[in-house]
């Protein structure tokens, strides 16, 4: 355990004899430190956080501080993040609230870039990309390998599909279906996210039937989503895995699922 004679560390607190704790770090109560996670100088954690295996909280990141929400009552929330995490310079991530699962959560693999916000009862799944500036507010959920350009702000109870890609200063107020790229105030699905499908692994025929779907749901705007996705269904078109996944999704998610075309009725 190599713990700098400067770092306060509460002594409930629980640390892996591999971690480290570098100068002036604070670590409060009933934080848990696995084997090779790394506070580097500075870096605040409060009651509650359990920071992964091989996680790096680089200078002037808080992890786990008190909710910014005025129903917050000082409730023993947590904060939980997982495995090979990069919490760049003066991120901060609240705990969770009653009003949630009572705990922020932050997947395995993901990078939250300098001066990210992650609000209360934020879930992040899996290999997330947040970056610089990016404002996500409470009870949002990423979906894997998603990635959140620089000063995007995401509002609350919003959820974005996996592998999908919000453009820089975009303003997500609506749920994204998954493989999308999103840009623009407010936010608008703009095309198929490809380059994100390619290095998922996914084949060129898979890629260009996830294409056709695409532009039968969003291209066409005289009639309604479902009934696109009906008959998508009906066709060929739906037996591949990530047409079936978009289809799939906007069932659940219609109501809330960016499109130009929803906006318009809306207007």
């Amino acid at each position: 355990m190599a713990i700098h004679p400067t770092a306060v560390i509460d002594p409930k607190a629980e640390i892996h004899e591999d971690a480290i704790v570098g100068p002036f770090c604070v670590v409060g109560p009933d934080v848990v430190l696995h084997a090779n996670a790394e506070l580097r100088n500075h870096a605040t954690i409060f009651e509650g956080t359990t920071i992964g295996e091989g996680t790096i909280v680089f200078p002037n990141a808080v992890v786990g501080s008190d909710p910014q929400s005025v129903h917050y009552k000082g409730e023993a929330s947590k904060v939980l993040i997982g495995n090979n995490c990069r919490i760049h310079e003066c991120v901060t991530i609240s705990k969770g609230t009653k009003g949630g699962n009572m705990e922020t959560v932050i997947g395995d693999g993901c990078m939250i870039m300098a001066y990210a916000h992650v609000a209360h009862d934020c879930i992040l799944d899996e290999q997330v990309v947040v970056c610089n500036n990016a404002q996500l507010a409470g009870h949002v959920k990423i979906g894997r390998k998603a990635v959140l350009s620089g000063m995007v702000g995401i509002h609350h109870f919003v959820s974005v599909g996996e592998l999908s890609f919000i453009s820089a200063m975009s303003g997500v107020k609506q749920d994204v279906p998954p493989y999308m790229m999103v840009a623009g105030y407010p936010s608008e699905v703009r095309s198929l996210n490809v380059v994100g499908l390619k290095r998922e692994g996914f084949e060129a025929e898979e890629i260009k039937a996830a294409r056709d779907a695409f532009k039968l749901i969003f291209h066409d705007k005289s009639r309604p989503i479902m009934d696109a996705v009906s008959e998508i269904r009906e066709t060929e078109l739906g037996s591949f895995a990530t047409v079936a996944r978009i289809n799939e999704w906007l069932e659940r998610h219609l109501n809330g699922a960016i499109k130009g075309r929803l906006q318009e009725a809306e207007r």
